[in-house]
């Protein structure tokens, strides 16, 4: 059936079923990244931060050089593409594991771009994304604690205070805000940092109207990506160890037990990126309440895609998995540190259905 009489999908925030299959360009786009970073970033660079506790020199100038910040923001702010472009960038990072704050920058500039009021956009700097669970003041957060994905490395930190009425966006300089603890020990490639002091000024504050998962939904869907491709390399993975490693004569891909587990686990992650291209579609154009929907149930769906994906990997790979020079537990350590970002696979579907019925979450 041609694209032209191809049916429709009445209802749909989606034209149809080719909004949630990648484009030649947006394919290339994936491809490009994954070769790029594969090979400038390769898991011998994840596995030295376990060591050097820091990481890797040159790291962040591999992804600010080649702009891969940039894209999905407003072509006013030098950006290109839309978040759909930028859902199959993070994915395609997620699979290789890059040990850079790509991710939290993505964050930190999406929500600051969508805020009420156009806020500055630095791509070539390192930035990170907090959510405080109360107002303290005008633009600060509340005394409790701040925990932040990749705080440690971040330049500007991008803070939502929840208000009655919608939220407010500030930022900060770090350099005057130094994070009361970094923890490394999960996962040291993407170290989490906790602030508990607002003295500082913010940099540029912004008040939106809109309720907070709205505000959040392009960060959702931007970890939803980075979580697709942590299951999707996992997976990968485990597949090639099945299809290589023989037991009783045979390989162990032929045993049903194994099969079942990894076609589990494949329809886990084909869902998580359906859903996560669907939520991008929806908030790149004009479906801003569905989209708000989808990139809650996208974050639920791939948090628990690569959590599942790291444990089979450790599953299939038998002894050998739970050693420290196998590459398992970089996939599982990932998985970990990032899945509870932004609210766990619980709490965003709770809020999806709240979403859905217009009740309080």
């Amino acid at each position: 059936m041609s694209p032209a009489t191809e049916e429709r999908w009445t209802g749909s925030v989606l034209d149809s079923w080719r909004d949630l299959v990648l484009t030649d360009e947006r394919r290339e786009l994936a491809d490009t990244v994954r070769r790029h970073l594969a090979g400038e970033l390769p898991l011998e660079a994840v596995r030295g931060c376990f060591e050097g506790g820091s990481q890797p020199g040159g790291a962040w100038t591999e992804v600010s050089g080649a702009d891969y910040t940039s894209i999905g923001l407003p072509e006013s702010a030098g950006g290109l593409g839309t978040l759909a472009d930028t859902a199959a960038l993070l994915e395609a990072a997620g699979q290789v594991l890059v040990p850079a704050p790509l991710l939290s920058t993505v964050m930190s500039l999406q929500t600051l771009s969508h805020a009420g009021r156009a806020l500055p956009l630095d791509p070539a700097r390192p930035a990170a994304l907090g959510v405080a669970g109360s107002a303290g003041g005008p633009g600060r957060p509340s005394a409790g604690r701040l925990v932040v994905l990749d705080g440690a490395l971040a330049e500007r930190l991008t803070v939502v205070v929840p208000r009655e009425q919608g939220v407010s966006v500030a930022q900060f300089d770090t350099a005057s805000l130094a994070p009361a603890e970094v923890h490394r020990h999960v996962d040291p490639s993407r170290p989490v940092a906790v602030f508990d002091t607002w003295e500082a000024p913010a940099l540029a504050r912004a008040d939106d109207p809109r309720p907070l998962d709205t505000v959040l939904a392009p960060a959702r869907t931007a970890v939803a990506a980075d979580l697709t491709g942590t299951a999707a390399g996992a997976l990968d993975r485990a597949v090639r160890h099945a299809l290589d490693r023989e037991q009783f004569g045979r390989k162990i891909g032929a045993f049903q037990a194994v099969k079942h587990r990894l076609a589990d686990v494949y329809v886990a992650v084909e869902r998580a990126r359906s859903l996560t291209r669907a939520a991008a579609v929806a908030l790149a154009g004009a479906s801003a309440p569905s989209g708000t929907e989808l990139s809650l149930l996208a974050k639920a769906a791939a948090s628990e895609a690569a959590v599942d994906a790291s444990r089979a990997l450790v599953q299939v790979l038998g002894a050998m998995g739970m050693t420290f020079e196998s590459d398992a537990h970089l996939f599982f350590r990932r998985a970990q540190q990032t899945a509870p970002f932004l609210g766990s696979a619980a709490v965003c579907y709770r809020r999806a259905v709240a979403a859905r019925c217009g009740v309080p979450a």
